[in-house]
């Protein structure tokens, strides 16, 4: 974390200043640490930061003072660590309430890199019915410059993990009984379950910022000749489901290597686990529902929260004041070295669930698919496109083998440029976004019916402007039909053409529509359905 966020005020002189004379932060924090139990915590759970803060504060139940977390990620090209189309994980940062942070809070707790793997190993195998899947997925995407990824984990905790007051030791019940004592601390025979959670929640949460896909999915992908500015990165994160200002961190020269991602926390951090066989459990009231706070709820078969439950516990906020230290504009978003320039399928693809899936071979408008560009007017082809050859080899269309493949079955290559992006936008150089087609009611005798929508937003022709927008603002969907003798292309009121002012250059970002304007709109395309 950058040494300026040490010395940052935020709120201190007003939580201060809401203290009793009498009493300290600390003896107000701590006053009831102690007598916790699972059960004496608040449910519905408190949200971390209040304001103003309470006179007595339980923070086994509530992370303070420290409850302001940050969820950082890398993006490391030379060396290049983790999947080219990944950002990788640099840990789970909580920062004080009133601004700045606490490291290195309990030296009894710290562990050295080479014993870090081991102890993981042990707390999951006590814990847990699959212990390898935790492991694995740190030795893919939480790595270090160092040869052995333990030297961050092993980092990450004792810098920050020991400064979460909802992992203490004293706020787990021992073994024998179910009371938190701070006496059962110094027992040896009791695990330091804390260690655990926090590798569990750094990586659920991981799970459910797919960095690279949201950038991508914006037309932002990393590329060794394009330059972005601060504006765009800033507004494919606004317009993500995370919708919430992040921290971007570049080097000197400029070059995209650090988000973070800010958090407030609804209750603890800590996992519930049955004493007899010390595996993770959930509490069931007579009514089968769980009596629980979101943190408790998981399986004892995965070590990972579901993306639900982090949601519920991770509450996006804005940054308690750190700053993007990129410049304005000219930011690099360099390749992985020793990769190729990636493409648009996301490694990450435990972020996208669903209950209904889609293969090429289901029917055109069902599941999961790309929106296709094919042009019908060639006359505006070549003439948009000032790339030479040799540009357009390097900076291709960004498509998946299966998209690939399926377009070109449908018609000449020449004819097919770009996709549609998640706005509904036209683009030819980034990541087709992924759409999803939910069936309509349909009359017997008629056509299928069906809406789209994009990642996060439906989709809609706007009858007043007749363009074809995916925006946080929609408020209703628009009903679309297949052509009958094409049921790959889209059909909008029975009419399968749409239109454009013109071709997209290399980086354009162009509107699509569902009438001419009158004529003014000259590209004429058929917008195509690519099954994923």
């Amino acid at each position: 974390m950058a040494p300026s966020l040490f010395q940052l005020p935020f709120l201190s002189s007003i939580s201060n200043a809401l203290l009793p004379p009498s009493t300290s932060p600390l003896e107000t924090t701590k006053a009831t640490m102690t007598a916790t139990t699972l059960q004496s915590c608040p449910n519905p759970p408190s949200l971390s930061c209040p304001f103003p803060p309470p006179r007595e504060i339980n923070t086994c139940c509530l992370n303070h003072p420290s409850g302001h977390f940050l969820q950082t990620q890398f993006w490391d090209t030379s060396p290049a660590l983790g999947p080219n189309t990944s950002w990788t994980i640099h840990g789970l940062w909580p920062d004080l309430c009133t601004g700045g942070f606490d490291q290195f809070c309990d030296t009894t707790r710290s562990h050295p890199p080479g014993a870090m793997r081991d102890l993981i190993t042990t707390l999951l195998n006590q814990t847990h019915s699959d212990p390898k899947a935790l492991l694995d997925f740190m030795d893919e995407y939480w790595l270090s410059l160092n040869s052995d990824p333990a030297h961050l984990w092993s980092h990450e905790w004792n810098k920050h993990g020991t400064c979460i007051s909802t992992l203490e030791r004293g706020c787990y019940p021992s073994s024998s009984t179910h009371e938190y004592s701070d006496s059962d601390e110094s027992s040896d025979s009791n695990l330091d379950l804390g260690i655990l959670d926090y590798f569990i929640h750094t990586t659920s949460l991981f799970r459910t910022l797919d960095t690279y896909t949201i950038l991508s999915e914006a037309g932002i992908v990393p590329s060794h000749e394009v330059r972005y500015t601060l504006q765009d990165l800033e507004d494919a994160i606004s317009s993500s489901p995370h919708n919430h200002p992040v921290t971007f961190r570049c080097t000197h020269s400029g070059e995209l290597n650090e988000i973070w991602y800010h958090f407030s926390v609804m209750g603890s951090l800590r996992n519930s686990y049955d004493d007899s066989s010390l595996s993770t459990s959930t509490s069931v009231s007579s009514h089968g529902t769980t009596d629980q706070p979101p943190a408790q709820r998981y399986s004892s078969s995965t070590p990972f929260l579901p993306a639900d439950a982090v949601r519920e516990i991770f509450i996006p906020t804005d940054p308690d004041g750190a700053k993007s230290n990129c410049p304005s504009r000219g930011i690099k978003y360099l390749p992985k070295n020793g990769h190729s320039d990636p493409g648009p399928s996301p490694t990450h693809t435990y972020t996208r669930t669903s209950t209904t899936t889609s293969t090429p071979t289901s029917p055109p408008f069902t599941g999961k698919g790309h929106l296709a560009i094919h042009i019908l007017d060639d006359d505006h082809h070549g003439p948009t496109f000032s790339e030479s050859e040799s540009e357009q080899q390097q900076h291709p269309l960004v498509l998946n083998e299966q998209l690939s493949d399926d377009i070109a079955t449908q018609s000449n290559d020449d004819d097919n440029k770009g996709c549609l992006i998640r706005l509904g936008q036209w683009y030819v150089s980034g990541t087709c976004a992924t759409f999803r087609a939910q069936k309509d009611v349909v009359d017997p005798g008629h056509a299928p019916l069906f809406s789209l929508s994009s990642s996060y937003s439906p989709c809609v022709v706007n009858p007043k402007t007749s363009r074809f927008e995916c925006t946080k603002s929609t408020a209703v969907q628009s009903i679309f039909s297949s052509d009958p003798q094409n049921p790959r292309a889209l059909s909008y009121q029975n009419k399968t053409t749409f239109y454009a002012n013109h071709v997209p250059k290399r980086f354009d970002k162009v509107d699509v529509y569902a009438n001419d304007g009158n004529g003014e709109r000259s590209v004429q395309l058929e917008i195509h359905w690519v099954a994923t």
